[in-house]
């Protein structure tokens, strides 16, 4: 419960003719110069508040009372500490506040929640903290801190969700500069600063909390948004548990040639090679002609030697914070990996049987030819 502070003034005739105006004025000013360094906010703890900067406080009008005041932490009031009356030079610009705790009770302080997030396991993290909800600052704040947090609300791991992707929250930012070893099971058991003034709710971070750390069938695979089932936006299915229906085990069963998806760097470029038994399955779908995904982004720079089972199993980093759903990339999987009977013409929607649009089916499927540097040479010999 908030602390409720009176300010008793003499009724003295001299100050009665100031009217009730200047009193309730008085009172107001002396509220806003309580130092919370001082006693001011103790009720029964030792420490109750902390001080509000003068910047952070609305100028007052009026006399400004106070300054210099110093207590040595056993006043019971804040006019038994030392101070200066002589405020001749002081400004309003310099008014004091204070920050006073609802709560004093360490019990069940450092309680944890996410809020405004696109899911229960992501969005901006706050503390109850002396009894107050309030935010945590970006500064410093890194993943193995989002670890600990997502444990303390009993998930198996997680990450940092960057400033910039949160909501910005509101009230009080308790912490920053959080510094944790990782074996801790509660935030504020970890080292962290409470001197937030210059901290902004745009700084306010985030975390993204994993559903599942198991490893054992991490790392299904699925297309999705495509033209057909072989062709379409590449999703992987890491850290979550909730994608793998029958839906997708028999779409994956419809792509016949998909035994092990490999992205190789060559040239520096992104090429998505499919393999099958060491023969090309497939190829790039690039991004320009993928429908954007939703949720979160997994994988970037993967690098595979090419003899990994599983796209898990290359080098990729999770570090997708500037990467974008407009970069989601695709591929195009063969639905035939067999050459024997391989590159089948057909003429089509043309005015008659022998000339029209031509078509090859390659790979198991029939597809188009693009115009470029195909001659009267290259005609003949599709012609026969």
């Amino acid at each position: 419960m908030p602390t409720r502070f009176i300010v008793v003034f003499s009724q003295r005739s001299n100050l009665a003719l100031l009217g009730k105006r200047l009193i309730y004025k008085m009172k107001q000013l002396i509220w806003i110069l309580l130092t919370a360094m001082t006693l001011a906010c103790v009720v029964n703890c030792q420490l109750s508040g902390i001080v509000i900067p003068a910047f952070l406080v609305y100028d007052e009008q009026g006399t400004v009372w106070l300054k210099d005041v110093n207590c040595s932490g056993t006043e019971s009031k804040l006019v038994n500490c030392t101070f200066n009356n002589d405020t001749s030079v002081s400004y309003h610009s310099q008014d004091i506040g204070v920050h006073c705790f609802f709560s004093c009770f360490t019990e069940n302080e450092g309680n944890l929640r996410i809020i405004s997030g696109a899911a229960a396991n992501k969005g901006r993290l706050e503390i109850d903290y002396k009894g107050e909800w309030g935010t945590v600052c970006q500064d410093n704040f890194e993943n193995v801190d989002a670890d600990v947090a997502c444990g303390q609300l009993g998930y198996c791991s997680g990450m940092v969700m960057p400033a910039f992707l949160v909501n910005d929250g509101q009230g009080t930012i308790w912490l920053k500069d959080v510094n944790c070893s990782g074996s801790e099971n509660k935030l504020v058991n970890c080292i962290f600063n409470i001197d937030t003034f210059y901290s902004y709710h745009s700084q306010d971070i985030g975390i993204h909390c994993f559903l599942n750390c198991s490893t054992e069938n991490e790392g299904g695979l699925r297309i999705m948004s495509g033209p057909a089932a072989n062709k379409g936006r590449l999703e992987i299915n890491y850290k979550v548990q909730e994608w793998c229906s029958p839906q997708f085990l028999l779409m994956m069963v419809k792509v016949v040639c998909v035994l092990c998806l490999v992205p190789l760097r060559i040239k520096d470029d992104w090429k998505l090679i499919i393999k099958v038994n060491g023969e090309h399955s497939g190829m790039v779908f690039p991004a320009v002609l993928v429908n954007d995904g939703q949720g979160t982004i997994w994988l970037k720079d993967v690098n595979c030697s090419g003899s990994e089972s599983k796209l898990v199993n290359c080098i990729f980093n999770i570090d997708t914070v500037y990467s974008y759903h407009s970069q989601d990339i695709g591929v195009h999987c063969f639905l035939n990996c067999s050459t024997e009977n391989e590159g089948g013409l057909r003429i089509m929607s043309g005015p008659a049987a022998n000339k029209g649009r031509l078509e090859i089916n390659y790979k198991g499927e029939w597809g188009t030819v693009c115009q470029d540097n195909f001659e009267n040479v290259v005609a003949e010999v599709a012609c026969r």
